[in-house]
């Protein structure tokens, strides 16, 4: 069993990476057990609400699992920044797969509305629902922010650039790297001042993508209130969608390393635990230091090496501000 995140007035989430479908969100099993009739999706011309559910995961959990698989590449192609210059397609892709990741959570909000949506008779019931006015204030700090990311990059030409810097610690070393939206702002291109003026200049890439997952379950949790405060659900056996992916993306996480810039990380608000037998090992064994099986040093000595960053030029512009992050926080596995 491994832990991560302090417990003090926090939330708790227990995924067993060997056990049998402990890998559904509650939400699919509560929507697998709707109320005969409690749905209007036919009339509306919409799939199932469960339907709709399955597909918006998915669709996450793959952009995720994705993700962490272009980034274990991207560290094992370079041990240091010295060497990333040399695989700019992996990193390419790693910044595509941010992006998709990003897109596909902001569409799960809307697909969360459309599931809200199916049980109600008329549009002017579900603008004046008080249970669909809690939902939406319930998800609302989440969506803010991931809707302000992919509403820059779609709207006002801002860029993910990649930030990285050697580590070393107690006779290991790993290339950590971040992430921030790049701007345009007086004659030269930086760091956005929306999402990086108040001091957070570089997130963690990997703490964006357990950000991503512990989305996943905020919204599933926010649903399911929904539906009980609608009384949509009967006491039936649930039928889950037997998927491994919700466990092959945890497997992903957790073989990267664990750590945070400027951003807080996830792990501040909710505490996750993984737990695991010894056939497990050797999936989760990235040879990573910092991952779950490889992890920090307790040692309060480290130090931080040369620094890179993957600002493209566009022809024209010839300022740029070079940004670096204010901090460094090795998140532990207890």
């Amino acid at each position: 069993m491994a832990k991560a995140g302090m417990t003090k007035n926090k939330s708790e989430i227990v995924l067993n990476l060997s056990g049998p479908l402990a890998t559904s969100l509650k939400a699919s099993r509560e929507l697998s057990r709707l109320k005969a009739n409690a749905s209007h999706h036919e009339m509306l011309d919409c799939r199932h609400p469960l339907a709709i559910y399955n597909v918006s995961t998915l669709r996450i959990l793959k952009k995720l699992r994705k993700c962490c698989a272009k980034l274990e590449a991207y560290h094992h192609a370079a041990d240091h920044v010295r060497q990333l210059d040399a695989h700019s397609a992996i990193q390419e892709e790693v910044i595509d797969y941010i992006e998709l990741s990003l897109y596909s959570a902001a569409e799960h909000v809307d697909d969360v509305g459309l599931i809200a949506r199916c049980f109600f008779e008329s549009d002017k019931r579900y603008r004046t629902s008080r249970e669909v006015r809690k939902l939406k204030d319930a998800i609302k700090p989440i969506r803010d922010r991931i809707s302000g990311f992919t509403n820059a990059i779609k709207h006002d030409q801002s860029r993910i650039r990649l930030f990285s810097t050697d580590f070393e610690q107690a006779g290991s070393a790993v290339c950590l790297h971040g992430f921030f939206i790049e701007t345009f702002h007086k004659g030269g291109v930086g760091p956005s001042l929306v999402f990086h003026a108040s001091g957070e200049r570089v997130i963690s890439v990997t703490s964006l993508l357990w950000d991503g997952l512990l989305y996943l379950y905020s919204m599933s949790d926010a649903l399911v209130e929904f539906l009980a405060a609608m009384d949509a659900t009967d006491k039936s056996p649930a039928v889950v969608q037997e998927t491994s992916l919700l466990r092959d993306c945890v497997l992903g996480l957790v073989r990267l390393p664990l750590y945070s810039f400027d951003e807080t990380h996830p792990f501040e608000k909710t505490r996750f635990i993984v737990t695991f037998d010894d056939s497990q090992k050797s999936l989760i064994d990235s040879g990573l230091y910092g991952s779950l099986l490889r992890r920090w040093s307790k040692s309060p000595i480290g130090k931080i090496g040369p620094v890179h960053m993957s600002y493209e030029g566009d022809g024209v512009t010839k300022k740029f501000d070079f940004n670096a992050p204010t901090n460094l926080r090795l998140q532990h596995w207890d």
